[in-house]
C-alpha cells in the first residue's frame, strides 16, 4: 500500500527524517580559568555579536534521499513522482525544504571538513556536476572548498 502525503504531512515527514539525524549543538570556546599556577580551562558559549549564544545544526549521520525515503515509508520511484511539478505542484514547498536541507548539510560539510572527498565523489557521480582538475592526496584549502561549493551552486539554479 502506498502512503499518500499532503503538502502538510509531507513537510513533517521531512523535518522528522533531518531531527533525527543531526543535533543543535551551542558553539563553545575554551577560555582560561584565571588560576595561578595552572593551565585550566572551561568552556564556554560563543556569543553573536547581539549577546545571544550560537547554535548550530551537527549532522551525526548524513543526509541522505534513500535514508529520506526509508523514513517516509516511500520508494525512490515514489520520491520521483512526488517531486514532479507536473504531478503535484502542491508538494512542491516541501520537496524544495528536503533540498534546501541536503544543501545545507553539503555546504556545511564542504567549508567546515579537513577531508571532503567523499562529498566530493557523491557530487561528481551522482549529482552530475562538479567537475575538477586531477590532483593528489593532498586535502583541499578552505578557498578551494567555497570555489566548489560556489560552482556547485551556481549549477543548482
Amino acid at each position: 500500500m502506498r502512503k499518500r502525503y499532503g503538502p502538510k504531512s509531507l513537510e513533517a515527514g521531512i523535518d522528522r527524517y533531518f531531527a533525527s539525524i543531526r543535533r543543535t549543538v551551542t558553539a563553545v570556546e575554551k577560555v582560561e580559568t584565571g588560576e595561578k599556577g595552572t593551565k585550566a580551562f572551561t568552556e564556554q558559549p560563543i556569543l553573536s555579536d547581539v549577546g545571544e549564544p550560537i547554535l548550530y545544526r551537527e549532522y551525526v549521520v548524513a543526509p541522505t534521499l534513500w535514508g529520506l525515503c526509508e523514513s517516509l515509508g516511500i520508494s525512490l520511484t515514489e520520491w520521483g513522482r512526488l517531486s514532479d511539478r507536473s504531478l503535484h505542484p502542491e508538494l512542491q514547498e516541501a520537496v524544495q525544504k528536503a533540498g534546501a536541507l541536503m544543501r545545507e548539510w553539503k555546504e556545511q560539510t564542504l567549508l567546515t571538513k579537513k577531508d571532503v572527498r567523499g562529498l566530493i565523489y557523491h557530487m561528481q557521480n551522482h549529482l552530475g556536476g562538479l567537475e575538477l582538475p586531477e590532483r593528489g592526496e593532498e586535502p583541499l584549502s578552505l578557498s578551494e572548498k567555497r570555489s566548489l561549493l560556489r560552482e556547485e551552486l551556481d549549477e543548482e539554479e
